[in-house]
């Protein structure tokens, strides 16, 4: 009878815990989301691919800008259509689909950890991969890799259902190819690469030969084509040879054959995108290496399955993409789930020995951690100084240094009265909060809110068929494309600036005001608005020694300019007066 209550207790601190987490994840995933940046800048084929779609009516051929692409597969610019067709055009629903899958994947590694694991890593793990820079980062952009890795993650869920349950087995693995299928409706190959040959390497190192059989691989592959093969089929039926070239060239061949030279990219990005969890997982590697034979064994052992599927997951992603030579921090997505629960599992089982939390392996990572904390602090705080001689820094800007100063003294805290369990949650949790207002605030506040203004201005006095250019602003092109929903054209020299503006419609540019006053002051345009934005200037000792003897408001000249917006027409809103 203590046993059943005990369960029941558990249960229902496991489902709360689990509510808790969704709204966790809502909440900092969706957190100011419309804010830029930060920001990708694949999010404007969707963003604006996704538009063109409703407005035409045709949803087999993604156009950007009046091209054809061909770049990715149908669905994900289906999901964002849909989207903006239930909650309007704008830069949050292009993102809300990250959004939910991002929160759906950390359901998703609970599930998958309480059948590798335990339960309690498992939980923890869910914890942790929204704290994952990497997954957080992509649970706030428009592209397709959330919602690949969601595909994945689900692809994974089914197989193992599939292993483990003979009840089931054929539903399960059916469920795992339908998942498949989908992935690569989202982003092509790597949906069946990845899952595929993760799982190909776990029954392959098992031995498990019969398993092959049981997968159904005719019934799988049936499965794929019937998903997968109509939007494929009706496009070459639709484009023929300039769609099948794209597809063998730059999605295939090019991929395969390139100039790009062999590296250990990806090992750089464990480190810098899993941050500070990638601290705990080099220990952790640290200490398995001391007794390495014994450990890998060890994972062969029927109940330690799960260490060796998680541990085979990550390294397939590795391995590929460094053979591949494809550089791309947002490639090591799918492996996050793992990570996750290899994390989870490696803190469960230190909060279950007598001095796992009093090693060295865990002490150095934690300490590392509050200090890493400690200067992001610092560095906050400094900027906050700085900025409060040239503009009023809002509240919630002033509050985050003493949030991110609260969340280490309550790990010490939960460090020195031994809550083992809830030092790592509460970690998990603080982690993914400081994102959210880091993203959420800080760092467009310090970046000075880039065409954001411009963007509200043209939402305002425009109609959505503005034709839209930047001159010679680099990123800040797209920047403007994603605010506005609207193709911005990146203009970078006079004749295509000319060009531009030779038409009857009326058209919006952004033009620094020193290139204004130098090259342009005699154009037919009319100022829309004003704003500023950084410079860039190299950073060295000199600089810094400057801004620190004179502070921000001295060196404003030289860190700021001032950007126009210009139009080609009188329109509706204030216009600013020229300069005399």
């Amino acid at each position: 009878m203590q046993f059943l209550k005990a369960s029941v207790r558990s249960a229902s601190v496991n489902s709360l815990a689990l509510i808790l987490l969704t709204g966790l994840c809502l909440f900092s995933f969706s957190y100011h989301l419309g804010e830029v940046p930060p920001y990708h800048t694949d999010e404007n084929f969707y963003i604006l691919s996704a538009k063109n779609m409703i407005q035409s009516g045709d949803y087999l051929t993604p156009m950007f800008h009046e091209k054809k692409r061909f770049a990715k597969p149908i669905l994900f610019y289906w999901l964002v259509s849909a989207s903006y067709k239930t909650f309007g055009i704008n830069l949050v629903s292009a993102r809300l689909w990250s959004v939910v899958f991002g929160t759906l994947s950390a359901w998703l590694v609970y599930l998958v950890g309480r059948r590798l694991l335990t339960t309690q890593a498992a939980l923890v793990g869910a914890f942790i991969l929204p704290s994952i820079y990497l997954h957080f980062q992509i649970s706030r952009w428009a592209t397709t890799d959330m919602t690949l890795s969601f595909f994945i993650l689900s692809a994974f869920y089914f197989f193992i259902k599939g292993f483990q349950e003979e009840s089931h087995r054929k539903r399960n693995f059916y469920l795992f190819y339908f998942a498949m299928a989908l992935g690569f409706l989202t982003k092509g190959p790597p949906a069946i690469l990845l899952p595929g040959l993760t799982i190909a390497a776990f029954l392959f190192v098992r031995g498990d030969w019969k398993m092959f059989s049981e997968m159904r691989l005719l019934q799988g592959l049936l499965i794929l084509l019937v998903v997968d093969v109509p939007w494929f089929a009706a496009m070459v039926f639709l484009h023929g040879d300039e769609f099948l070239n794209h597809l063998l060239g730059a999605e295939l061949r090019d991929r395969i054959f390139h100039q790009i030279p062999f590296s250990f990219y990806y090992l750089g990005v464990f480190v810098r995108y899993y941050l500070p969890w990638s601290l705990f997982l080099i220990c952790s590697l640290a200490v398995v290496a001391t007794g390495f034979k014994a450990r890998l064994l060890k994972m062969f052992d029927k109940e330690n399955i799960g260490v060796l599927f998680c541990t085979l997951w990550i390294l397939i992603p590795l391995i590929v993409f460094t053979a591949f030579r494809i550089e791309h921090s947002r490639y090591l997505l799918p492996a996050c789930p793992a990570v996750a629960l290899l994390l989870g599992h490696y803190f469960t089982a230190l909060a279950n020995s007598a001095r796992g939390f009093k090693r060295p392996a865990f002490k150095i990572p934690f300490y590392l951690t509050l200090l890493l904390f400690f200067l992001l602090t610092l560095v906050i705080g400094a900027a906050i100084i700085a900025m409060q001689s040239t503009v009023s820094v809002p509240f919630r800007i002033m509050f985050l240094p003493l949030f991110l100063a609260t969340g280490p003294a309550v790990l010490i805290v939960l460090f020195i009265v031994r809550r083992k369990i809830a030092l790592i949650i509460t970690l998990a949790v603080f982690q993914t909060l400081s994102l959210a207002l880091i993203h959420g605030d800080a760092i467009p506040f310090f970046t000075r809110y880039p065409m954001k203004k411009f963007a509200q201005e043209i939402a305002h006095t425009g109609n959505g068929q503005e034709k839209i250019g930047v001159y010679q602003l680099g990123s800040h092109q797209a920047r403007l494309g994603a605010l506005t929903g609207q193709y911005s054209k990146f203009i970078f020299t006079p004749e295509m600036l000319d060009t531009f503006l030779k038409t009857d419609q009326t058209v919006f540019v952004v033009i620094r005001e020193s290139v204004w006053e130098e090259k342009f002051k005699d154009l037919p345009l009319i100022r829309q608005a004003t704003d500023t934005i950084w410079k860039k200037r190299r950073v060295d000792k000199k600089f810094l020694q400057e801004l620190w003897d004179g502070g921000l408001k001295f060196q404003e000249s030289d860190l700021v300019e001032t950007i126009i917006l210009f139009t080609n027409q009188r329109i509706k809103g204030n216009v600013i007066p020229e300069k005399s």
